[in-house]
């Protein structure tokens, strides 16, 4: 998805389309102290990004602010998925924003018309912007797809892949961050061309064990699979208060709320939970948390409330609460047992 979250802004606020804006995570009265969660692409061409502080972004002349969300993006973000699977191909969820589809061994134009069909499904049933790359290999699909944002698709071929990739800087590759691609550079190593004819013994010094991936990538080779079942550590739910309060009622209600789509969450992924962990946001912008593993694991919606009521009592001060959250974790495949208490 493009810049997922200010297009999601832009859809159901249209006087956005088209200007400088970023979608910062702290609210309108607080957005000073808070940083850029995405920018778009207007914003991006007057150089801000992700991750970069408020108060510098809204230095730059013409810059809106929107605070984010998160309750309406994750419910695009479920129709989108829900678009995808519905194809019936071989599917995994990245990230919220981003999926890979394993469409077999089906010809290039095959492949490039059910691109075509997903990216116009997108924009004509949720009215938002997407970028297609198809490739042979999950990574190398990334490479392709990010090379034709935004709203682009794009299709490399085996015999093409080489050349597509020679003269693209080597962090363009998933896993490269800024210090390893520092310490390629240290090694006369910048672009993927350059990475491809490198001394595998000299790059396995630089980066470890990380150099038999980066070399076979360089040079178009990509092993890597889809994976149906992408292994989730945690699932919750924050939610910001109407007002700013000490009502420890008026929490525990929401606290309740958000464990009804926590275990709506874990049923529908077949999951059992053993962890609960209850986090809480002050007027300050200050959080806290606490945290209970139960003795055995469980799928039931009683012991998460119970024991949230219990937790958020010990969070409990002289601020009033902002925000606040549920999440499970230690979670395991549930194979048709029981649920402990």
């Amino acid at each position: 998805m493009d810049s997922f979250y200010a297009s999601c802004e832009e859809l159901r606020h249209p006087e956005l389309k088209g200007k400088p804006f970023i979608v910062g995570s702290a609210e309108e009265e607080n957005k000073f102290r808070g940083v850029v969660e995405t920018a778009s692409y207007a914003a991006k061409k007057l150089g801000v990004r992700s991750a970069m502080p408020v108060s510098n972004a809204m230095k730059v002349k013409g810059i809106i602010y929107v605070p984010s969300d998160h309750d309406y993006y994750d419910s695009m973000s479920v129709k989108v998925m829900s678009l995808l699977k519905s194809y019936g191909y071989r599917m995994e969820t990245l990230s919220i924003d981003e999926a890979a589809l394993d469409l077999g061994e089906m010809g290039y134009q095959e492949a490039e018309n059910i691109a075509k069909r997903i990216k116009k499904e997108i924009n004509m049933e949720l009215g938002l912007p997407c970028t297609l790359g198809i490739c042979r290999g999950k990574v190398l699909a990334k490479i392709v797809c990010d090379s034709a944002k935004p709203d682009g698709l794009k299709l490399v071929k085996d015999d093409q892949i080489i050349e597509f990739l020679k003269d693209k800087e080597v962090d363009r590759i998933p896993g490269v961050g800024p210090k390893t691609a520092e310490k390629l550079a240290g090694i006369g190593i910048k672009t993927i061309g350059d990475l491809a004819k490198a001394d595998f013994h000299m790059l396995n010094d630089t980066v470890g064990s990380f150099s038999t991936e980066l070399m076979q990538l360089a040079n178009g080779i990509d092993s890597s699979k889809i994976i149906d079942f992408l292994k989730v550590l945690s699932i919750g739910r924050e939610r910001t208060l109407e007002s700013k309060t000490k009502d420890l009622k008026a929490v525990d209600m929401v606290l309740d709320k958000l464990a009804e789509e926590v275990i709506a969450d874990l049923l529908a992924r077949g999951m059992s939970y053993k962890t609960i962990t209850v986090k809480a946001k002050y007027s300050d912008f200050t959080d806290r948390i606490r945290s209970k593993s139960l003795a055995n694991y469980t799928d039931s919606i009683e012991p998460l409330i119970s024991n949230a009521h219990l937790l958020i009592k010990d969070l409990v001060s002289d601020k009033p609460f902002r925000k606040v959250g549920v999440k499970v974790s230690s979670l395991t495949e549930r194979k048709g047992q029981k649920s402990l208490f």
